[in-house]
């Protein structure tokens, strides 16, 4: 039986843990959760019951896991992954933006037993730029569309001064790099650096953010350029209804990963 530890317990790592209830069940069982907040890990416990389930630190629940999960936030992963690594264990983590602030990764990785797993999340055509990378990418860029809902607390607009009560259609807020979004959307833009670092690179990939009160879903364009042609894609989510800031496809990568990683046949790039 594998032990599987949760770090998180908000939309995704819920839905990740009835998943394991239900789909994992015969070979792998969650057996550690753990949580900055209190009141998240009550919530938690109500809407999942398994009779192996506790709540520990994170050093214990790295040390007692067997395969760990990170549903928490940027910080956090960037916090655990070094831990996990150095314990020689995999890692599912779905704040992609911390694998950027995790210093010696390369290192870290050489030096390791265990692998980190990136879904990839509410954007669509990763396969492709995988493929494409064997060849040359000339270009990537991602252009992001997300309700005003999505971007409260966001770090970019206390640092520049912007109240979201003024924006009052679509309206671009950043262009930059997926190095530079994530810093400035620590929450929303995490597809960004997950594409980028199936591609170019954080540096290279470049970040259009669009947000406006009339946006109902968290859209996401997509458009890579190189010797194989051109791939465009473009994906339409629906929000979590429990987190606006969460695509609804983003909590399905997270379990279609996992269904990947256990599985026998593996289907995709």
């Amino acid at each position: 039986m594998i032990r599987i530890g949760i770090v998180g317990c908000g939309t995704i790592g819920t839905a990740l843990a009835k998943a394991i209830q239900q789909k994992f069940h015969k070979f792998a069982s969650l057996f550690y959760i753990a949580d900055i907040s209190p009141l998240q890990i009550k919530k938690f416990l109500k809407k999942v019951r398994t009779k192996h389930l506790q709540t520990v630190s994170l050093s214990e629940l790295v040390s007692k896991s067997d395969f760990i999960v990170e549903t928490a936030s940027v910080q956090a992963a960037c916090e655990i992954i070094p831990k996990v690594l150095k314990a020689g264990k995999d890692i599912l983590t779905l704040s992609v933006g911390g694998i950027l602030k995790v210093q010696n990764l390369k290192r870290l990785l050489a030096r390791s037993r265990g692998h980190i797993y990136i879904p990839s999340g509410g954007i669509s055509g990763i396969d492709a730029v995988l493929a494409a990378k064997v060849g040359q990418i000339r270009s990537v860029q991602i252009t992001t569309r997300k309700p005003l809902r999505s971007f409260r607390d966001a770090p970019y607009f206390f640092k520049n001064g912007i109240r979201l009560r003024k924006i009052r259609k679509p309206t671009l807020i950043f262009q930059g790099n997926a190095e530079k979004a994530i810093r400035n959307f620590p929450e929303n833009v995490n597809v960004a650096v997950t594409l980028s670092l199936a591609g170019i690179g954080p540096r290279k990939t470049k970040v259009r953010v669009f947000t406006s009160p009339t946006y109902r879903y968290n859209m996401h364009e997509i458009k890579i350029e190189g010797r194989f042609g051109q791939v465009v894609s473009k994906v339409i989510n629906l929000p979590s209804k429990e987190n606006p800031k969460t695509s609804a496809l983003a909590v399905g990568s997270a379990i279609a990963t996992l269904e990947k990683i256990f599985a026998k046949m593996k289907v995709g790039t």
